[in-house]
Order: C-alpha cells, then sequence, then structure tokens
C-alpha cells in the first residue's frame, strides 16, 4: 500500500494514472480468465470464445495492454509514455464501438456480463481521450530529439506499419479472406478486437516515425518481442484446433511473427549503448 501511495503522489499526473488503473481493472480479470481457463468461456468470459486458441489469442491482446501499462506507470513525463497513449487511447475507442457491430455473442451471456464489459469500456472511451488531448495540448507537440532513430529503427518502424495496416484491414473488413489464409479460424469479434488492436499499432508506429525518438517511442518496439513470442506459442499449445491443411499458412504466420521478434530485438539491443550514454536514459 504504501508503495503505491508514493506511485499516486509522484509527477506522473492523476489523469493518466486514472486511465492507466482503469484499463488495469479491465484488462487484468480478462487476462487471467482467458490464459488459465480457455476452455471456460461460456461461463467465466463476457462472450463464449471458440475453439480454445482464440481464448488465448485474445489473452495475448490483454497481455499487450498489460505490457503498455506497466512501461507506462515507471515513467513520470508525458513525453516518454505518450506513445503508449496512442494504442490506448485509440484501443479504447475502436474496441467500444466494434462492440455494437458484434452485440450477438455478447446477447447470448446473461445481461450483466455485457453491461460490465461496456462500463469498463465506457470508462476508457471517454477518459483516454480526453487525458490525451489534454496532456499533449500541455506537454506534447513536436520536442527536441535526444537520441534519434537510426535507419534500422526506421525501416522496421515502416515495416511494421505497413504490416499492421494490411492485418487491421483484413481482419477488420474481410475475415473470410483472412481465415482462408490463416492457420486457425477466427470468428468476427476475435478478427475484429485484433484488427483493432493492429490499427491501434499502425498509428503508434506512425507516432514514433514523427517523433523521431528512440528514448520517447522504445515501448512500442519493446512490446514486440514478449507479443510476438506468445502469439509464437499459440500453434504449438493447440495443434488440434489448426486446419488441416494449415501448413504453408502456419509457415507464413511463423514467418512473420519470427521477423517481428527478431528485427525489434535486434533495434532494442543495438541501441542499449547510446542508452547507457545518454543522462538518465
Amino acid at each position: 500500500m504504501n508503495t503505491f501511495k508514493k506511485w499516486w503522489n509522484n509527477d506522473l499526473s492523476k489523469g493518466v494514472k486514472f486511465v492507466l488503473l482503469a484499463l488495469l481493472a479491465n484488462g487484468l480479470p480478462a487476462f487471467i480468465i482467458l490464459m488459465t481457463l480457455p476452455n471456460m468461456t461460456e461461463i467465466l468470459f463476457v462472450w463464449t470464445i471458440k475453439p480454445a486458441i482464440n481464448a488465448h489469442l485474445i489473452g495475448v491482446m490483454y497481455s499487450n495492454a498489460l505490457l503498455l501499462v506497466a512501461f507506462s506507470a515507471f515513467q513520470t513525463e508525458w513525453k516518454n509514455l505518450r506513445v503508449n497513449m496512442v494504442v490506448i487511447t485509440l484501443f479504447s475507442i475502436f474496441a467500444t464501438l466494434l462492440t455494437f457491430v458484434y452485440l450477438k455473442p455478447f446477447l447470448a451471456h446473461p445481461w450483466y456480463h455485457l453491461a460490465y464489459w461496456l462500463t469498463m469500456y465506457f470508462v476508457l472511451f471517454f477518459a483516454a481521450p480526453y487525458v490525451f488531448i489534454t496532456h499533449e495540448k500541455k506537454y506534447g507537440g513536436k520536442l527536441p530529439v535526444q537520441i534519434p532513430l537510426n535507419f534500422g529503427a526506421r525501416l522496421v518502424a515502416m515495416l511494421s506499419l505497413l504490416f499492421s495496416l494490411i492485418f487491421a484491414l483484413g481482419l477488420l473488413f474481410n475475415i473470410e479472406l483472412v481465415n482462408q489464409n490463416f492457420p486457425w479460424k477466427l470468428p468476427p469479434l476475435v478478427g475484429g478486437l485484433i484488427g483493432v488492436l493492429f490499427i491501434t499499432h499502425t498509428a503508434a508506429y506512425a507516432w514514433a516515425l514523427r517523433d523521431g525518438d528512440w528514448l520517447r517511442t522504445r515501448p512500442i518496439f519493446w512490446q514486440v518481442p514478449p507479443l510476438a513470442l506468445l502469439l509464437i506459442l499459440l500453434p504449438l499449445i493447440h495443434p488440434a484446433d489448426l486446419r488441416p491443411d494449415a501448413g504453408f499458412s502456419l509457415t507464413l504466420y511463423y514467418a512473420l511473427a519470427g521477423y517481428a521478434l527478431i528485427s525489434n530485438l535486434w533495434i532494442i539491443l543495438g541501441y542499449r549503448k547510446a542508452e547507457r550514454d545518454f543522462p538518465n536514459g
């Protein structure tokens, strides 16, 4: 409790802390349920997710949110967490709106499941954009570059932006085509939420390229290796949920996830010396 009080009273604004705590309250229970009991979503989650690989996939999505909360919670200045807030803000908006596009899975559950989901997301829907806009006006804008993004970092960011945009558009607007080329079948709501995640990453990479500073944008690179590793593990944990003819699509899936893991690790490790040499880096 004393640690929480110290954190609550540090220099990070109360508005940012409220958003982080709201996201933590939203994401942590879902993450625990989906990752530990993926076959019990009919009882324990707000909609039924089948097969189990898709429950774990949504759990991976929530793990990404929790990583951003963790990265942000250790910051005390807006400039060092605003790229995280790009992801959090856009996800809060689009995930809330997506709920009304795919209401049917929610309506198959007791009414209070949907009420809980909407309450949690409505809090973020209004709070996250307000905090982002007000803080960006006060503390943001075009800031001086401390450690510039080098060619490799910019190349990885541009490729990641392109891949994220392609994945997002396919998952949101043509899930049937995606399912023809994916190792397992994605229900529309699952595909839509993962598509929303990729949309937020698209925006975050664009933000990073515009900002141009490694110290301020590195969280968007940091979050990729654990996310990619979890995605690689999914087919290994759930081979029975894969399509019988998933050979080529599974190879492509592993190749893309492996590329994301290795390329971002390469960039992160390449900046270690510059970070050590920079005061408070």
